[in-house]
C-alpha cells in the first residue's frame, strides 16, 4: 500500500526537494479542462502581469531580506532581476544587469541594500549553504548584439549632429562613440555576479 504525504513522519526538508533543477515552466496554448486555449499574446500578458505583481509584492515586503527568500524559496530579487535580464536580451532589449535589478528593486540595488538589508546572521548563512543545492541558476549569457552591428555601416556623427537629427549616442559600445541611428541608450554592462 502508498503512504499518502499525510501519512509521512514530518521531516525538515520539503518532501519535493531534490538535487535537480525543474524543468522550465511553460504555460501550454493548449485548453485543459481547467483553463481554455490561450495565444501567445494573452499567454505573454499574463506572465507579464505575474511578474509584476510579484515585484510589486516584494517591494512592499522590505521586513523578508533577500537571503531568507534564497533559503526558504531558492531565489531572491536578485534572481528576478537576472531573470528579467534574460529575457529582456532574449527579446533583444539593450539593458543593464544594474538596470533589471533597479525594474525589481525600484531604486538602484546598492540603494535599497544599504536601506533595506540587514547582514546575515551566523544561522542564515548556515542555512543558506545548507539550500545551496535547491538555489535557482542563471546560466551565464551573453548580451545581444548591438542593433546598430547590424545596420549597413553609416559614418558617426558627432553628438550635436546626431542629437539635432533625433539620433541617440551609443554610450560605451565600442567603435569609438558618437552616433547611429536607433543605436540604445547607456553601455551594456555586465550581468553581475552570474
Amino acid at each position: 500500500p502508498t503512504v499518502s504525504s499525510r501519512e509521512r513522519a514530518p521531516s525538515s526538508e520539503p518532501a519535493a526537494m531534490t538535487n535537480r533543477q525543474p524543468e522550465p515552466f511553460r504555460l501550454s496554448s493548449e485548453a485543459t479542462p481547467y483553463s481554455p486555449k490561450y495565444t501567445t499574446t494573452q499567454q505573454q500578458a499574463a506572465e507579464a502581469a505575474a511578474f509584476s505583481s510579484l515585484v510589486t509584492h516584494l517591494r512592499g515586503r522590505l521586513d523578508v531580506p533577500n537571503i531568507e527568500l534564497m533559503i526558504l524559496g531558492g531565489f531572491c530579487r536578485n534572481c528576478l532581476a537576472k531573470w528579467y535580464l534574460a529575457g529582456a536580451w532574449r527579446s533583444g532589449l539593450h539593458i543593464t544587469y544594474d538596470q533589471a535589478c533597479e525594474r525589481v528593486y525600484g531604486m538602484p540595488y546598492a540603494e535599497w541594500k544599504a536601506a533595506h538589508q540587514p547582514k546575515a546572521t551566523v544561522e542564515q548563512l548556515a542555512r543558506l549553504e545548507a539550500t545551496k543545492p535547491f538555489h535557482a541558476s542563471h546560466p551565464k549569457q551573453d548580451p545581444p548584439a548591438s542593433p546598430a552591428a547590424s545596420l549597413p555601416h553609416t559614418p558617426s556623427l558627432s553628438s550635436a549632429e546626431a542629437l539635432a537629427a533625433g539620433m541617440q549616442p551609443m554610450g560605451g559600445m565600442g567603435g569609438g562613440g558618437g552616433m547611429q541611428p536607433g543605436a540604445p541608450m547607456g553601455g551594456m554592462g555586465g550581468m553581475g555576479g552570474m
